[in-house]
């Protein structure tokens, strides 16, 4: 049995996680002084809730208790196991997985074990981890497993808006002076994900041109793989992920699409109202749908 686990930076709806049994590994979100487990002992609603009161929420990787103790119910159970985990460039969470792994391979040689750096976030993890988890549900070997999720880390691609560049300014992010001028204007950035930083790649004027922006590179990026899952997250803002799913649909003419919202750890830092696209730029076998 090949067990996989992501942690909380992975927004994927539960309904999938727990049809494939993905076990979870929450980081951490501070609030008010107070420290929380991410999606267990607070949600993202709450967290929101906190951001629309003007509070800026802090986090930080998980713990290492929780990581030895999930490594060792997969190890009790018998079970080989994969973390995929949350950009290392973003977080020092794949590290310390990593430095708990090394303990569990010395004590259990006869278990295959991995931690992938996935390079990626949000919806992003979680279309990695759902060929992963058909792979494992088809009876694929773990080095193929381990190799493909490799791969698709290479090869996934972020491309979001934030629809108040306020928050990049709280984040520390931009300048003050910057988000004056951006909030004057009205300028919605068009960030990316490469090598597991981000980068702002373009700036739209309104919200409607940071939607076609966001959409048309979409489409120029997918243009050979086309009929695959798209995934959509948006920061407290379902309808504007209703709207960029008609038009990405208009656009390709598919209806695979995964709409979630963005967990507490990323939308601290991306704010309210902000919307992500997540897809694969080449195609490689095997590849799921739904």
């Amino acid at each position: 049995m090949i067990r996989l686990i992501v942690d909380s930076t992975c927004d994927f709806p539960d309904e999938i996680m727990e049809k494939y049994d993905i076990l979870m590994l929450p980081l951490h979100v501070i609030l008010n002084g107070n420290d929380y487990r991410d999606k267990v002992e607070i949600t993202t609603d709450e967290v929101f809730l906190a951001m629309r009161s003007g509070v800026l929420p802090k986090t930080s990787q998980v713990s290492p208790s929780d990581v030895s103790q999930i490594f060792q119910t997969c190890c009790d159970r018998g079970e080989d196991f994969i973390y995929l985990a949350f950009s290392a460039a973003l977080s020092g969470t794949y590290q310390l997985a990593e430095t708990v792994l090394s303990e569990f391979k010395s004590k259990y040689r006869d278990r295959n074990m991995q931690v992938i750096d996935s390079k990626s976030g949000s919806v992003a993890i979680g279309l990695i981890a759902l060929q992963a988890a058909k792979m494992i549900e088809a009876g694929y070997g773990f080095e193929a497993i381990t190799r493909h999720i490799s791969y698709l880390t290479e090869h996934v691609e972020h491309v979001f808006t934030i629809a108040d560049i306020g928050w990049l300014v709280k984040g520390g992010r931009i300048t003050k002076l910057q988000g004056m001028l951006g909030s004057l204007l009205d300028v919605r950035p068009i960030l990316e994900v490469k090598n597991g930083l981000l980068h702002l790649s373009k700036k739209a004027r309104g919200s409607q041109k940071a939607l076609n922006m966001v959409a048309d590179t979409m489409v120029e990026r997918i243009e050979g793989f086309p009929e695959q899952i798209i995934g959509i997250a948006h920061s407290d803002n379902l309808p504007g992920a209703e709207d960029l799913k008609n038009l990405l649909a208009e656009k390709l003419g598919t209806k695979n699409f995964i709409i979630s919202k963005i967990g507490c750890v990323l939308g601290s830092h991306l704010g309210i109202g902000g919307l992500g696209l997540f897809f694969f730029n080449q195609k490689r076998a095997p590849y799921f749908l739904l």
